[in-house]
């Protein structure tokens, strides 16, 4: 049979590079890395298999009780502007989750930029997250303030909500990966999308390659070289969806079981 390659399309548009100052930032090590809180009647999320914005895992919070959230602490550098992304879903009565992140000098003590906290957009001033059913990208930029040494990256979910969250980054504005550099990765990425057999990649670099059913059920993850294939020969005559992620950003694309 003729090989059919063809480039991959991008799953995630807007996500994050080598420059992100978080640790486990899709939660595929669970919770390591990040804290509930600021204080201990805040609880940790669900880890949740399945579904997620990249990789195999995300974090949820459902129909919660209290007001909870979590964090990861990261150093700054005063002066400097710096950018939190990440990728959630959210549903309740419009109150239901936000960004909630803060600056902090050497003693621990917030360090506001700005008077009116209303324009802070990395607390106030992004108010609550829009209600969205599906993986929805959210961004915002603020200066590290005199004597910031570190920013707390958290989010909180509010009585009565729903709240996922997944693939955060944080650093530098100007040096998180850009639509380009997603683009770069996606067109170094290639299969055939006609299979018998084995499904055979091209790769800019080892990746987690996902095969899923068209309704959503994994069906074999395999991490994989450039030139390395997946067997394919169990699987049922139909249509498949098949995810390829380096760690950084994820691109789909479906292919036929002859």
């Amino acid at each position: 049979m003729k090989k059919i390659f063809t480039t991959l399309t991008v799953f995630a548009a807007l996500t994050l590079s080598a420059q992100n100052l978080l640790t486990n930032h899709s939660f595929e090590s669970d919770f390591e890395g990040w804290a509930s809180g600021p204080n201990s009647a805040y609880t940790a999320p669900e880890i949740v298999t399945g579904g997620a914005q990249d990789g195999d895992k995300s974090v949820a919070y459902n129909a919660v009780s209290a007001t909870t959230g979590f964090y990861q602490t990261v150093p700054v550098t005063e002066g400097e502007v710096y950018e939190i992304n990440f990728w959630y879903k959210s549903s309740g009565d419009e109150t239901d989750s936000r960004l909630w992140s803060i600056f902090r000098d050497a003693s621990g003590a917030a360090v506001y930029t700005t008077a009116d906290a209303t324009e802070d957009e990395f607390r106030t001033n992004n108010g609550y997250l829009p209600t969205a059913g599906e993986w929805t990208f959210h961004s915002a930029q603020m200066p590290a303030g005199p004597g910031a040494v570190s920013l707390e990256v958290a989010v909180r979910a509010y009585t009565g909500g729903n709240a996922s969250f997944d693939n955060f980054a944080a650093g530098i504005e100007g040096t998180l990966m850009s639509v380009s550099d997603v683009n770069e990765f996606s067109n170094l990425v290639k299969m055939n999308t006609v299979v018998t057999d084995k499904l055979t990649l091209q790769l800019p670099e080892r990746a987690t390659v996902n095969i899923y059913t068209m309704e959503g059920k994994l069906i074999s993850s395999n991490r994989v070289d450039n030139g390395g294939s997946v067997a394919t020969s169990s699987l049922a005559k139909g249509v498949y969806v098949v995810t390829v992620s380096n760690g950084y950003t994820t691109t789909t694309q479906k292919i036929v079981k002859k």
